[in-house]
């Protein structure tokens, strides 16, 4: 199909395609509705490594391949233990009671990820209260610069210093309302335009309106009457007047002729 045609099917199957798309947002605004609301709290962290009389190459590749281990193992199960039994009042029935919950949970509410070869771990917490969200950063923290040498061997040559404290949000952040309309309008188009080129014919259209079938109301035409003949009309009413006038004459002569004419109350007149 060349780029002409598929063009004017763009036009044609406008309807199918405006469709589609408003499905998917419809879609992406009940996921949206229905996923809890969410505060977040975000900080950064450094990690540094002391080497002595060290190639400087080695201690960047060194620190960046660690900095990468701590943010892996934020996600552990030995970890989130740590994190609760950090002194931050973490609440752990938020996590559910298994050991799988707790994983499936713990994943969701923390972020953690190496930025590149800096030696920066990048932290986000995200919970449906703001204190726990808040909490949790700080323990998650505290947690990696008092037990960080459980995940190592390097010992004390390995620090953490804090770059950033936790920011924590005062609105929710999760779930992202235009985030997720804008990949839903991206992925409706995309959807629907691939939809209308694997299938052109038009039994294939879809449409949530169907088109009116209703012909157009044709306007009213207006007629001109004709203008009334005075003339014409004045004749007639005169040849009706000669005519009653004429007949009058002929029943007066006839009255007369009798010699029995009465007046107009059906008596006969005086001089009889």
């Amino acid at each position: 199909m060349e780029m002409t045609d598929f063009l004017s099917l763009i036009k044609k199957k406008r309807g199918t395609i405006a469709s589609l798309v408003f499905i998917f947002l419809i879609l992406a605004s009940i996921l949206t509705i229905i996923q809890p609301i969410k505060y977040g709290s975000s900080a950064q962290v450094l990690v540094i490594q002391n080497f002595a009389n060290a190639d400087p190459y080695q201690a960047s590749k060194s620190t960046e391949y660690l900095s990468n281990i701590l943010a892996k193992v934020v996600y552990s199960n030995s970890f989130f233990e740590n994190v609760l039994s950090s002194g931050y009042f973490v609440d752990k029935n938020y996590f559910g009671k298994t050991v799988k919950d707790q994983m499936k949970a713990w994943s969701k509410t923390v972020s953690a990820k190496a930025i590149n070869d800096s030696g920066i771990i990048s932290l986000a917490v995200y919970h449906t209260d703001r204190a726990q969200a808040e909490s949790i950063a700080q323990a998650i923290i505290y947690t990696l610069q008092t037990k960080h040498g459980l995940y190592h061997g390097n010992g004390s040559n390995v620090s953490i210093k804090i770059i950033d404290e936790p920011i924590t949000s005062n609105y929710p952040v999760k779930p992202n309302l235009i985030l997720n309309l804008g990949l839903a309008l991206v992925l409706g188009l995309l959807f629907s335009l691939v939809y209308i080129y694997l299938l052109p014919e038009e039994k294939y259209s879809f449409r949530l309106i169907p088109k009116s079938t209703k012909k157009p109301v044709e306007p009213i035409r207006q007629f001109a009457m004709p203008a009334p003949d005075f003339e014409a009309a004045e004749s007639d009413v005169q040849e009706k007047e000669i005519e009653y006038d004429n007949d009058d004459l002929d029943i007066h002569e006839e009255i007369a002729r009798q010699g029995n004419m009465k007046n107009i109350f059906g008596r006969h007149d005086f001089n009889d």
